[in-house]
């Protein structure tokens, strides 16, 4: 690929310098920081490298790259984040700080805790509050409740405020009705417990392993010493998408690099609901011998015509957008649908067309403002009616809303009959179903009737032979085979077995063989995969105390994903590219992996939910940042102002990640029933009519 003149610019910047580079996605900042990368290689092969992102996900496909570099040394190149980096040099100073920090057994190794751990232990503290009284007018689940308390918390590590103070700044910021001071009540009571707790037991969430970090780790000089010693050169990219405490680092770090180069895009920050702060991440530019900017768009002409078109016009005179540009740029259905279903019908036919015409499904990202199981379900389900493959990437949603986790989870439950809470019978059902091939639900159904028995607190998998003689007519003798197949094994398992042993033995012994539903299906092994990593980190976290009866252990695991707790993020959900398959995702979460597609379909263009915030009742993002003026009301006019900026990034975030064009999903009801009429559909209403004017100022 031949480098324009910006980048090649950049290139052959002396490396005894710091650059701070700046300008929108797709302008090839992160190629100009391969070649950057690949001169070091070459001019410097025995000095070390820290690429730092603000996720591991965003080092995908710039790891791949690198592996192709000649020159290449990877215990030379550490691609990871500050996060990353606190953990191990808190882990590694835990004897030097753990006393000063407050921890009633210094002496005793830290247990680090995963968002999942986190909320099983938050759960342990906050339910106890709930049947107390506590949260009475809060309205949503509880695995939501957990995470947004700890989001909260967070917030005061990443952003630099004591954990004491997250009620008086939310109820300093609140206009609404009184009540809800008394939720922020509950919420500093809950955070203190939390961190007592964790003190106590040496558990580090995510907060305690900021704050022990940026307050005695950093500051140790033989830490210090380390660090700067071990990295010669610095890049940096997305740093707009993390939050304060990792620019207060940089910040410090920086002088003591040979050569760094920090890269910013203009206009994103889509992570703020985690912390993202791009004017703290501004205070870099000041900090570098150099600023450059790239300018030459990397895309066709008629996306920069739309991208310009829909910027906002803050009082200045933009061009408008012609019609050829226009519908080159934008693919409208013949007529709008009615109802949702038919939306989602007619997208997924001009998807079709579009692979016809020799675009690669992989260059297809079909994108929502939100996306839940159900929807992706129907979206996948629409794409396979006209012959096309999928697969759906949902970061950060709870595990059991994944169907594999779901079927494992029950049939771990079956396993055990002594457990509590008892497996649902309906979930039993969806079960027999998804795991023995041809059993239809309505066979599944009339086989879980007759086959699971409840007697008192448990219950019983009876065999096959016990059903009647009418429903063995209806099922198919080698349906019934593998049912008593997986019966008797479940029956036949060890009650201490750990639940990962489980899963293990039971994907590779029954489920992945011929007959049965995992066969030859490459995602449930990634979702098996992702329960076994989860359930190994939450027995990490545990005392050895609590490790000493597996069963409790295993049993506590279940109830915990049960409860709806929010999935960490697993790298392998991200590295699995696949040209074959459209992408399903989120709008954000699309924006977060960096990736840019040929084309991208917005379902749902007249929705709201592509501007408005989340109902987050226990937390505020805006309110807990290091940017919001003490004393300040949150008022209706800041949440207008907030989904006016929240839309245009978006759209100009989504328009930078295109090359060729965008397919709208438009229905005049959502697919709650709701009609749609939300300030998207109204943009592009604009444009249509100034395209049908030839262009002209609306």
């Amino acid at each position: 690929m031949r480098l324009t003149a910006e980048q090649e610019a950049l290139t052959a910047f002396p490396l005894e310098k710091s650059i701070f580079l700046h300008s929108s996605a797709g302008t090839g900042k992160t190629t100009a920081a391969i070649h950057r990368l690949r001169k070091i290689f070459t001019e410097r092969p025995d000095e070390t490298i820290l690429i730092l992102l603000p996720q591991r996900v965003m080092g995908t496909a710039l790891r791949r790259e690198l592996e192709k570099s000649e020159g290449y040394n990877p215990s030379r190149v550490a691609l990871t984040t500050m996060n990353t980096i606190a953990r191990r040099m808190v882990d590694l100073f835990w004897p030097l700080i753990s006393e000063r920090a407050g921890f009633l057994r210094p002496y005793a190794p830290p247990q680090f805790l995963t968002l999942e751990t986190s909320q099983f232990y938050m759960g342990k503290l906050v339910n106890p509050m709930l049947d107390a009284g506590r949260f009475s007018s809060v309205s949503i689940p509880r695995s939501r409740l957990y995470s947004q308390i700890l989001d909260s918390i967070n917030k005061s590590a990443l952003v630099g405020f004591p954990i004491g103070e997250i009620c008086e700044r939310l109820s300093r910021a609140w206009t609404g009705s009184p009540a809800q001071l008394n939720v922020y009540r509950d919420v500093q009571a809950a955070a203190d417990a939390f961190r007592a707790f964790c003190l106590e037991n040496n558990l580090l969430d995510y907060s305690l392993q900021v704050e022990l970090f940026r307050h005695f780790v950093w500051n140790e000089p033989l830490c210090q010493r380390f660090l700067r010693s071990s990295y010669q050169h610095l890049v940096y990219d997305n740093c707009e998408e993390d939050p304060p405490f990792v620019h207060d680092i940089i910040m410090e770090w920086l002088p003591a690099f040979s050569s760094a180069l920090m890269i910013f895009d203009d206009n994103a920050g889509y992570r703020r609901i985690l912390g993202a702060d791009p004017s703290s991440a501004l205070r870099l530019k000041a900090a570098a011998a150099k600023t450059m900017r790239f300018t030459h768009q990397h895309q066709e002409a008629h996306i920069q015509a739309l991208k310009i078109a829909l910027k906002p016009k803050r009082g200045r005179a933009l061009p408008g957008i012609n019609r050829e540009d226009f519908l080159k740029a934008l693919q409208l259905p013949e007529k709008p649908a009615r109802f949702f279903p038919e939306m989602l019908q007619q997208t997924s036919e001009m998807v079709r067309q579009l692979v016809m015409k020799g675009t690669p499904p992989g260059e297809i990202a079909i994108l929502a403002p939100y996306l839940p199981g159900a929807l992706g379900f129907a979206v996948q389900q629409s794409l396979s009616a006209v012959g096309l493959q999928s697969r759906v990437l949902r970061p950060s949603v709870p595990l059991i809303d994944n169907p594999v986790v779901q079927q494992l989870t029950t049939l771990a439950q079956l396993a055990h009959p002594s457990w509590l809470p008892l497996p649902d019978p309906v979930r039993i059902t969806s079960v027999l179903s998804a795991s023995i091939d041809g059993l239809d639900l309505v066979r599944a159904q009339l086989l879980c009737s007759e086959v699971f028995i409840k007697n008192g607190g448990g219950f019983a998998l009876l065999p096959f032979a016990a059903a009647t003689d009418q429903l063995k007519a209806r099922i198919p003798r080698e349906m019934a085979v593998r049912y008593e197949v997986l019966r008797l094994w479940l029956e036949n398992t060890p009650p201490d077995e750990p639940l990962d042993l489980l899963v293990s033995r039971l994907f590779g012994e029954v489920l992945s063989h011929a007959g049965f539903g995992f066969y030859q299906n490459t995602a449930a092994a990634q979702s098996t995969a992702i329960l076994m990593e989860s359930f190994r980190k939450f027995r990490l976290s545990l005392n050895p105390s609590e490790l000493a009866n597996t069963d409790q252990v295993n049993q506590d695991f279940i109830r915990t994903i049960l409860d709806g707790v929010i999935a960490a993020q697993y790298l392998r959900d991200w590295e699995l590219e696949d040209k074959t398959k459209v992408l399903i995702t989120p709008a954000l979460t699309f924006l977060s992996a960096g990736k840019t597609v040929d084309y991208q379909v917005w379902l749902s263009a007249g929705s709201t939910g592509w501007y408005e915030r989340l109902e987050q009742p226990l937390t505020q993002p805006y309110v807990l940042s290091r940017q919001w003026p003490d004393g300040n009301k949150w008022t209706t006019e800041e949440e207008k102002r907030v989904s006016l900026e929240i839309l245009d990034s978006i759209l100009n975030g989504m328009l930078n990640r295109c090359r060729q064009g965008i397919i709208l999903g438009l229905s005049e009801y959502g697919q709650g029933g709701q009609e749609e009429k939300g300030l998207l559909l109204i943009k592009i209403q604009n444009l249509l009519r100034q395209a049908a004017k030839g262009g002209a100022d609306a």
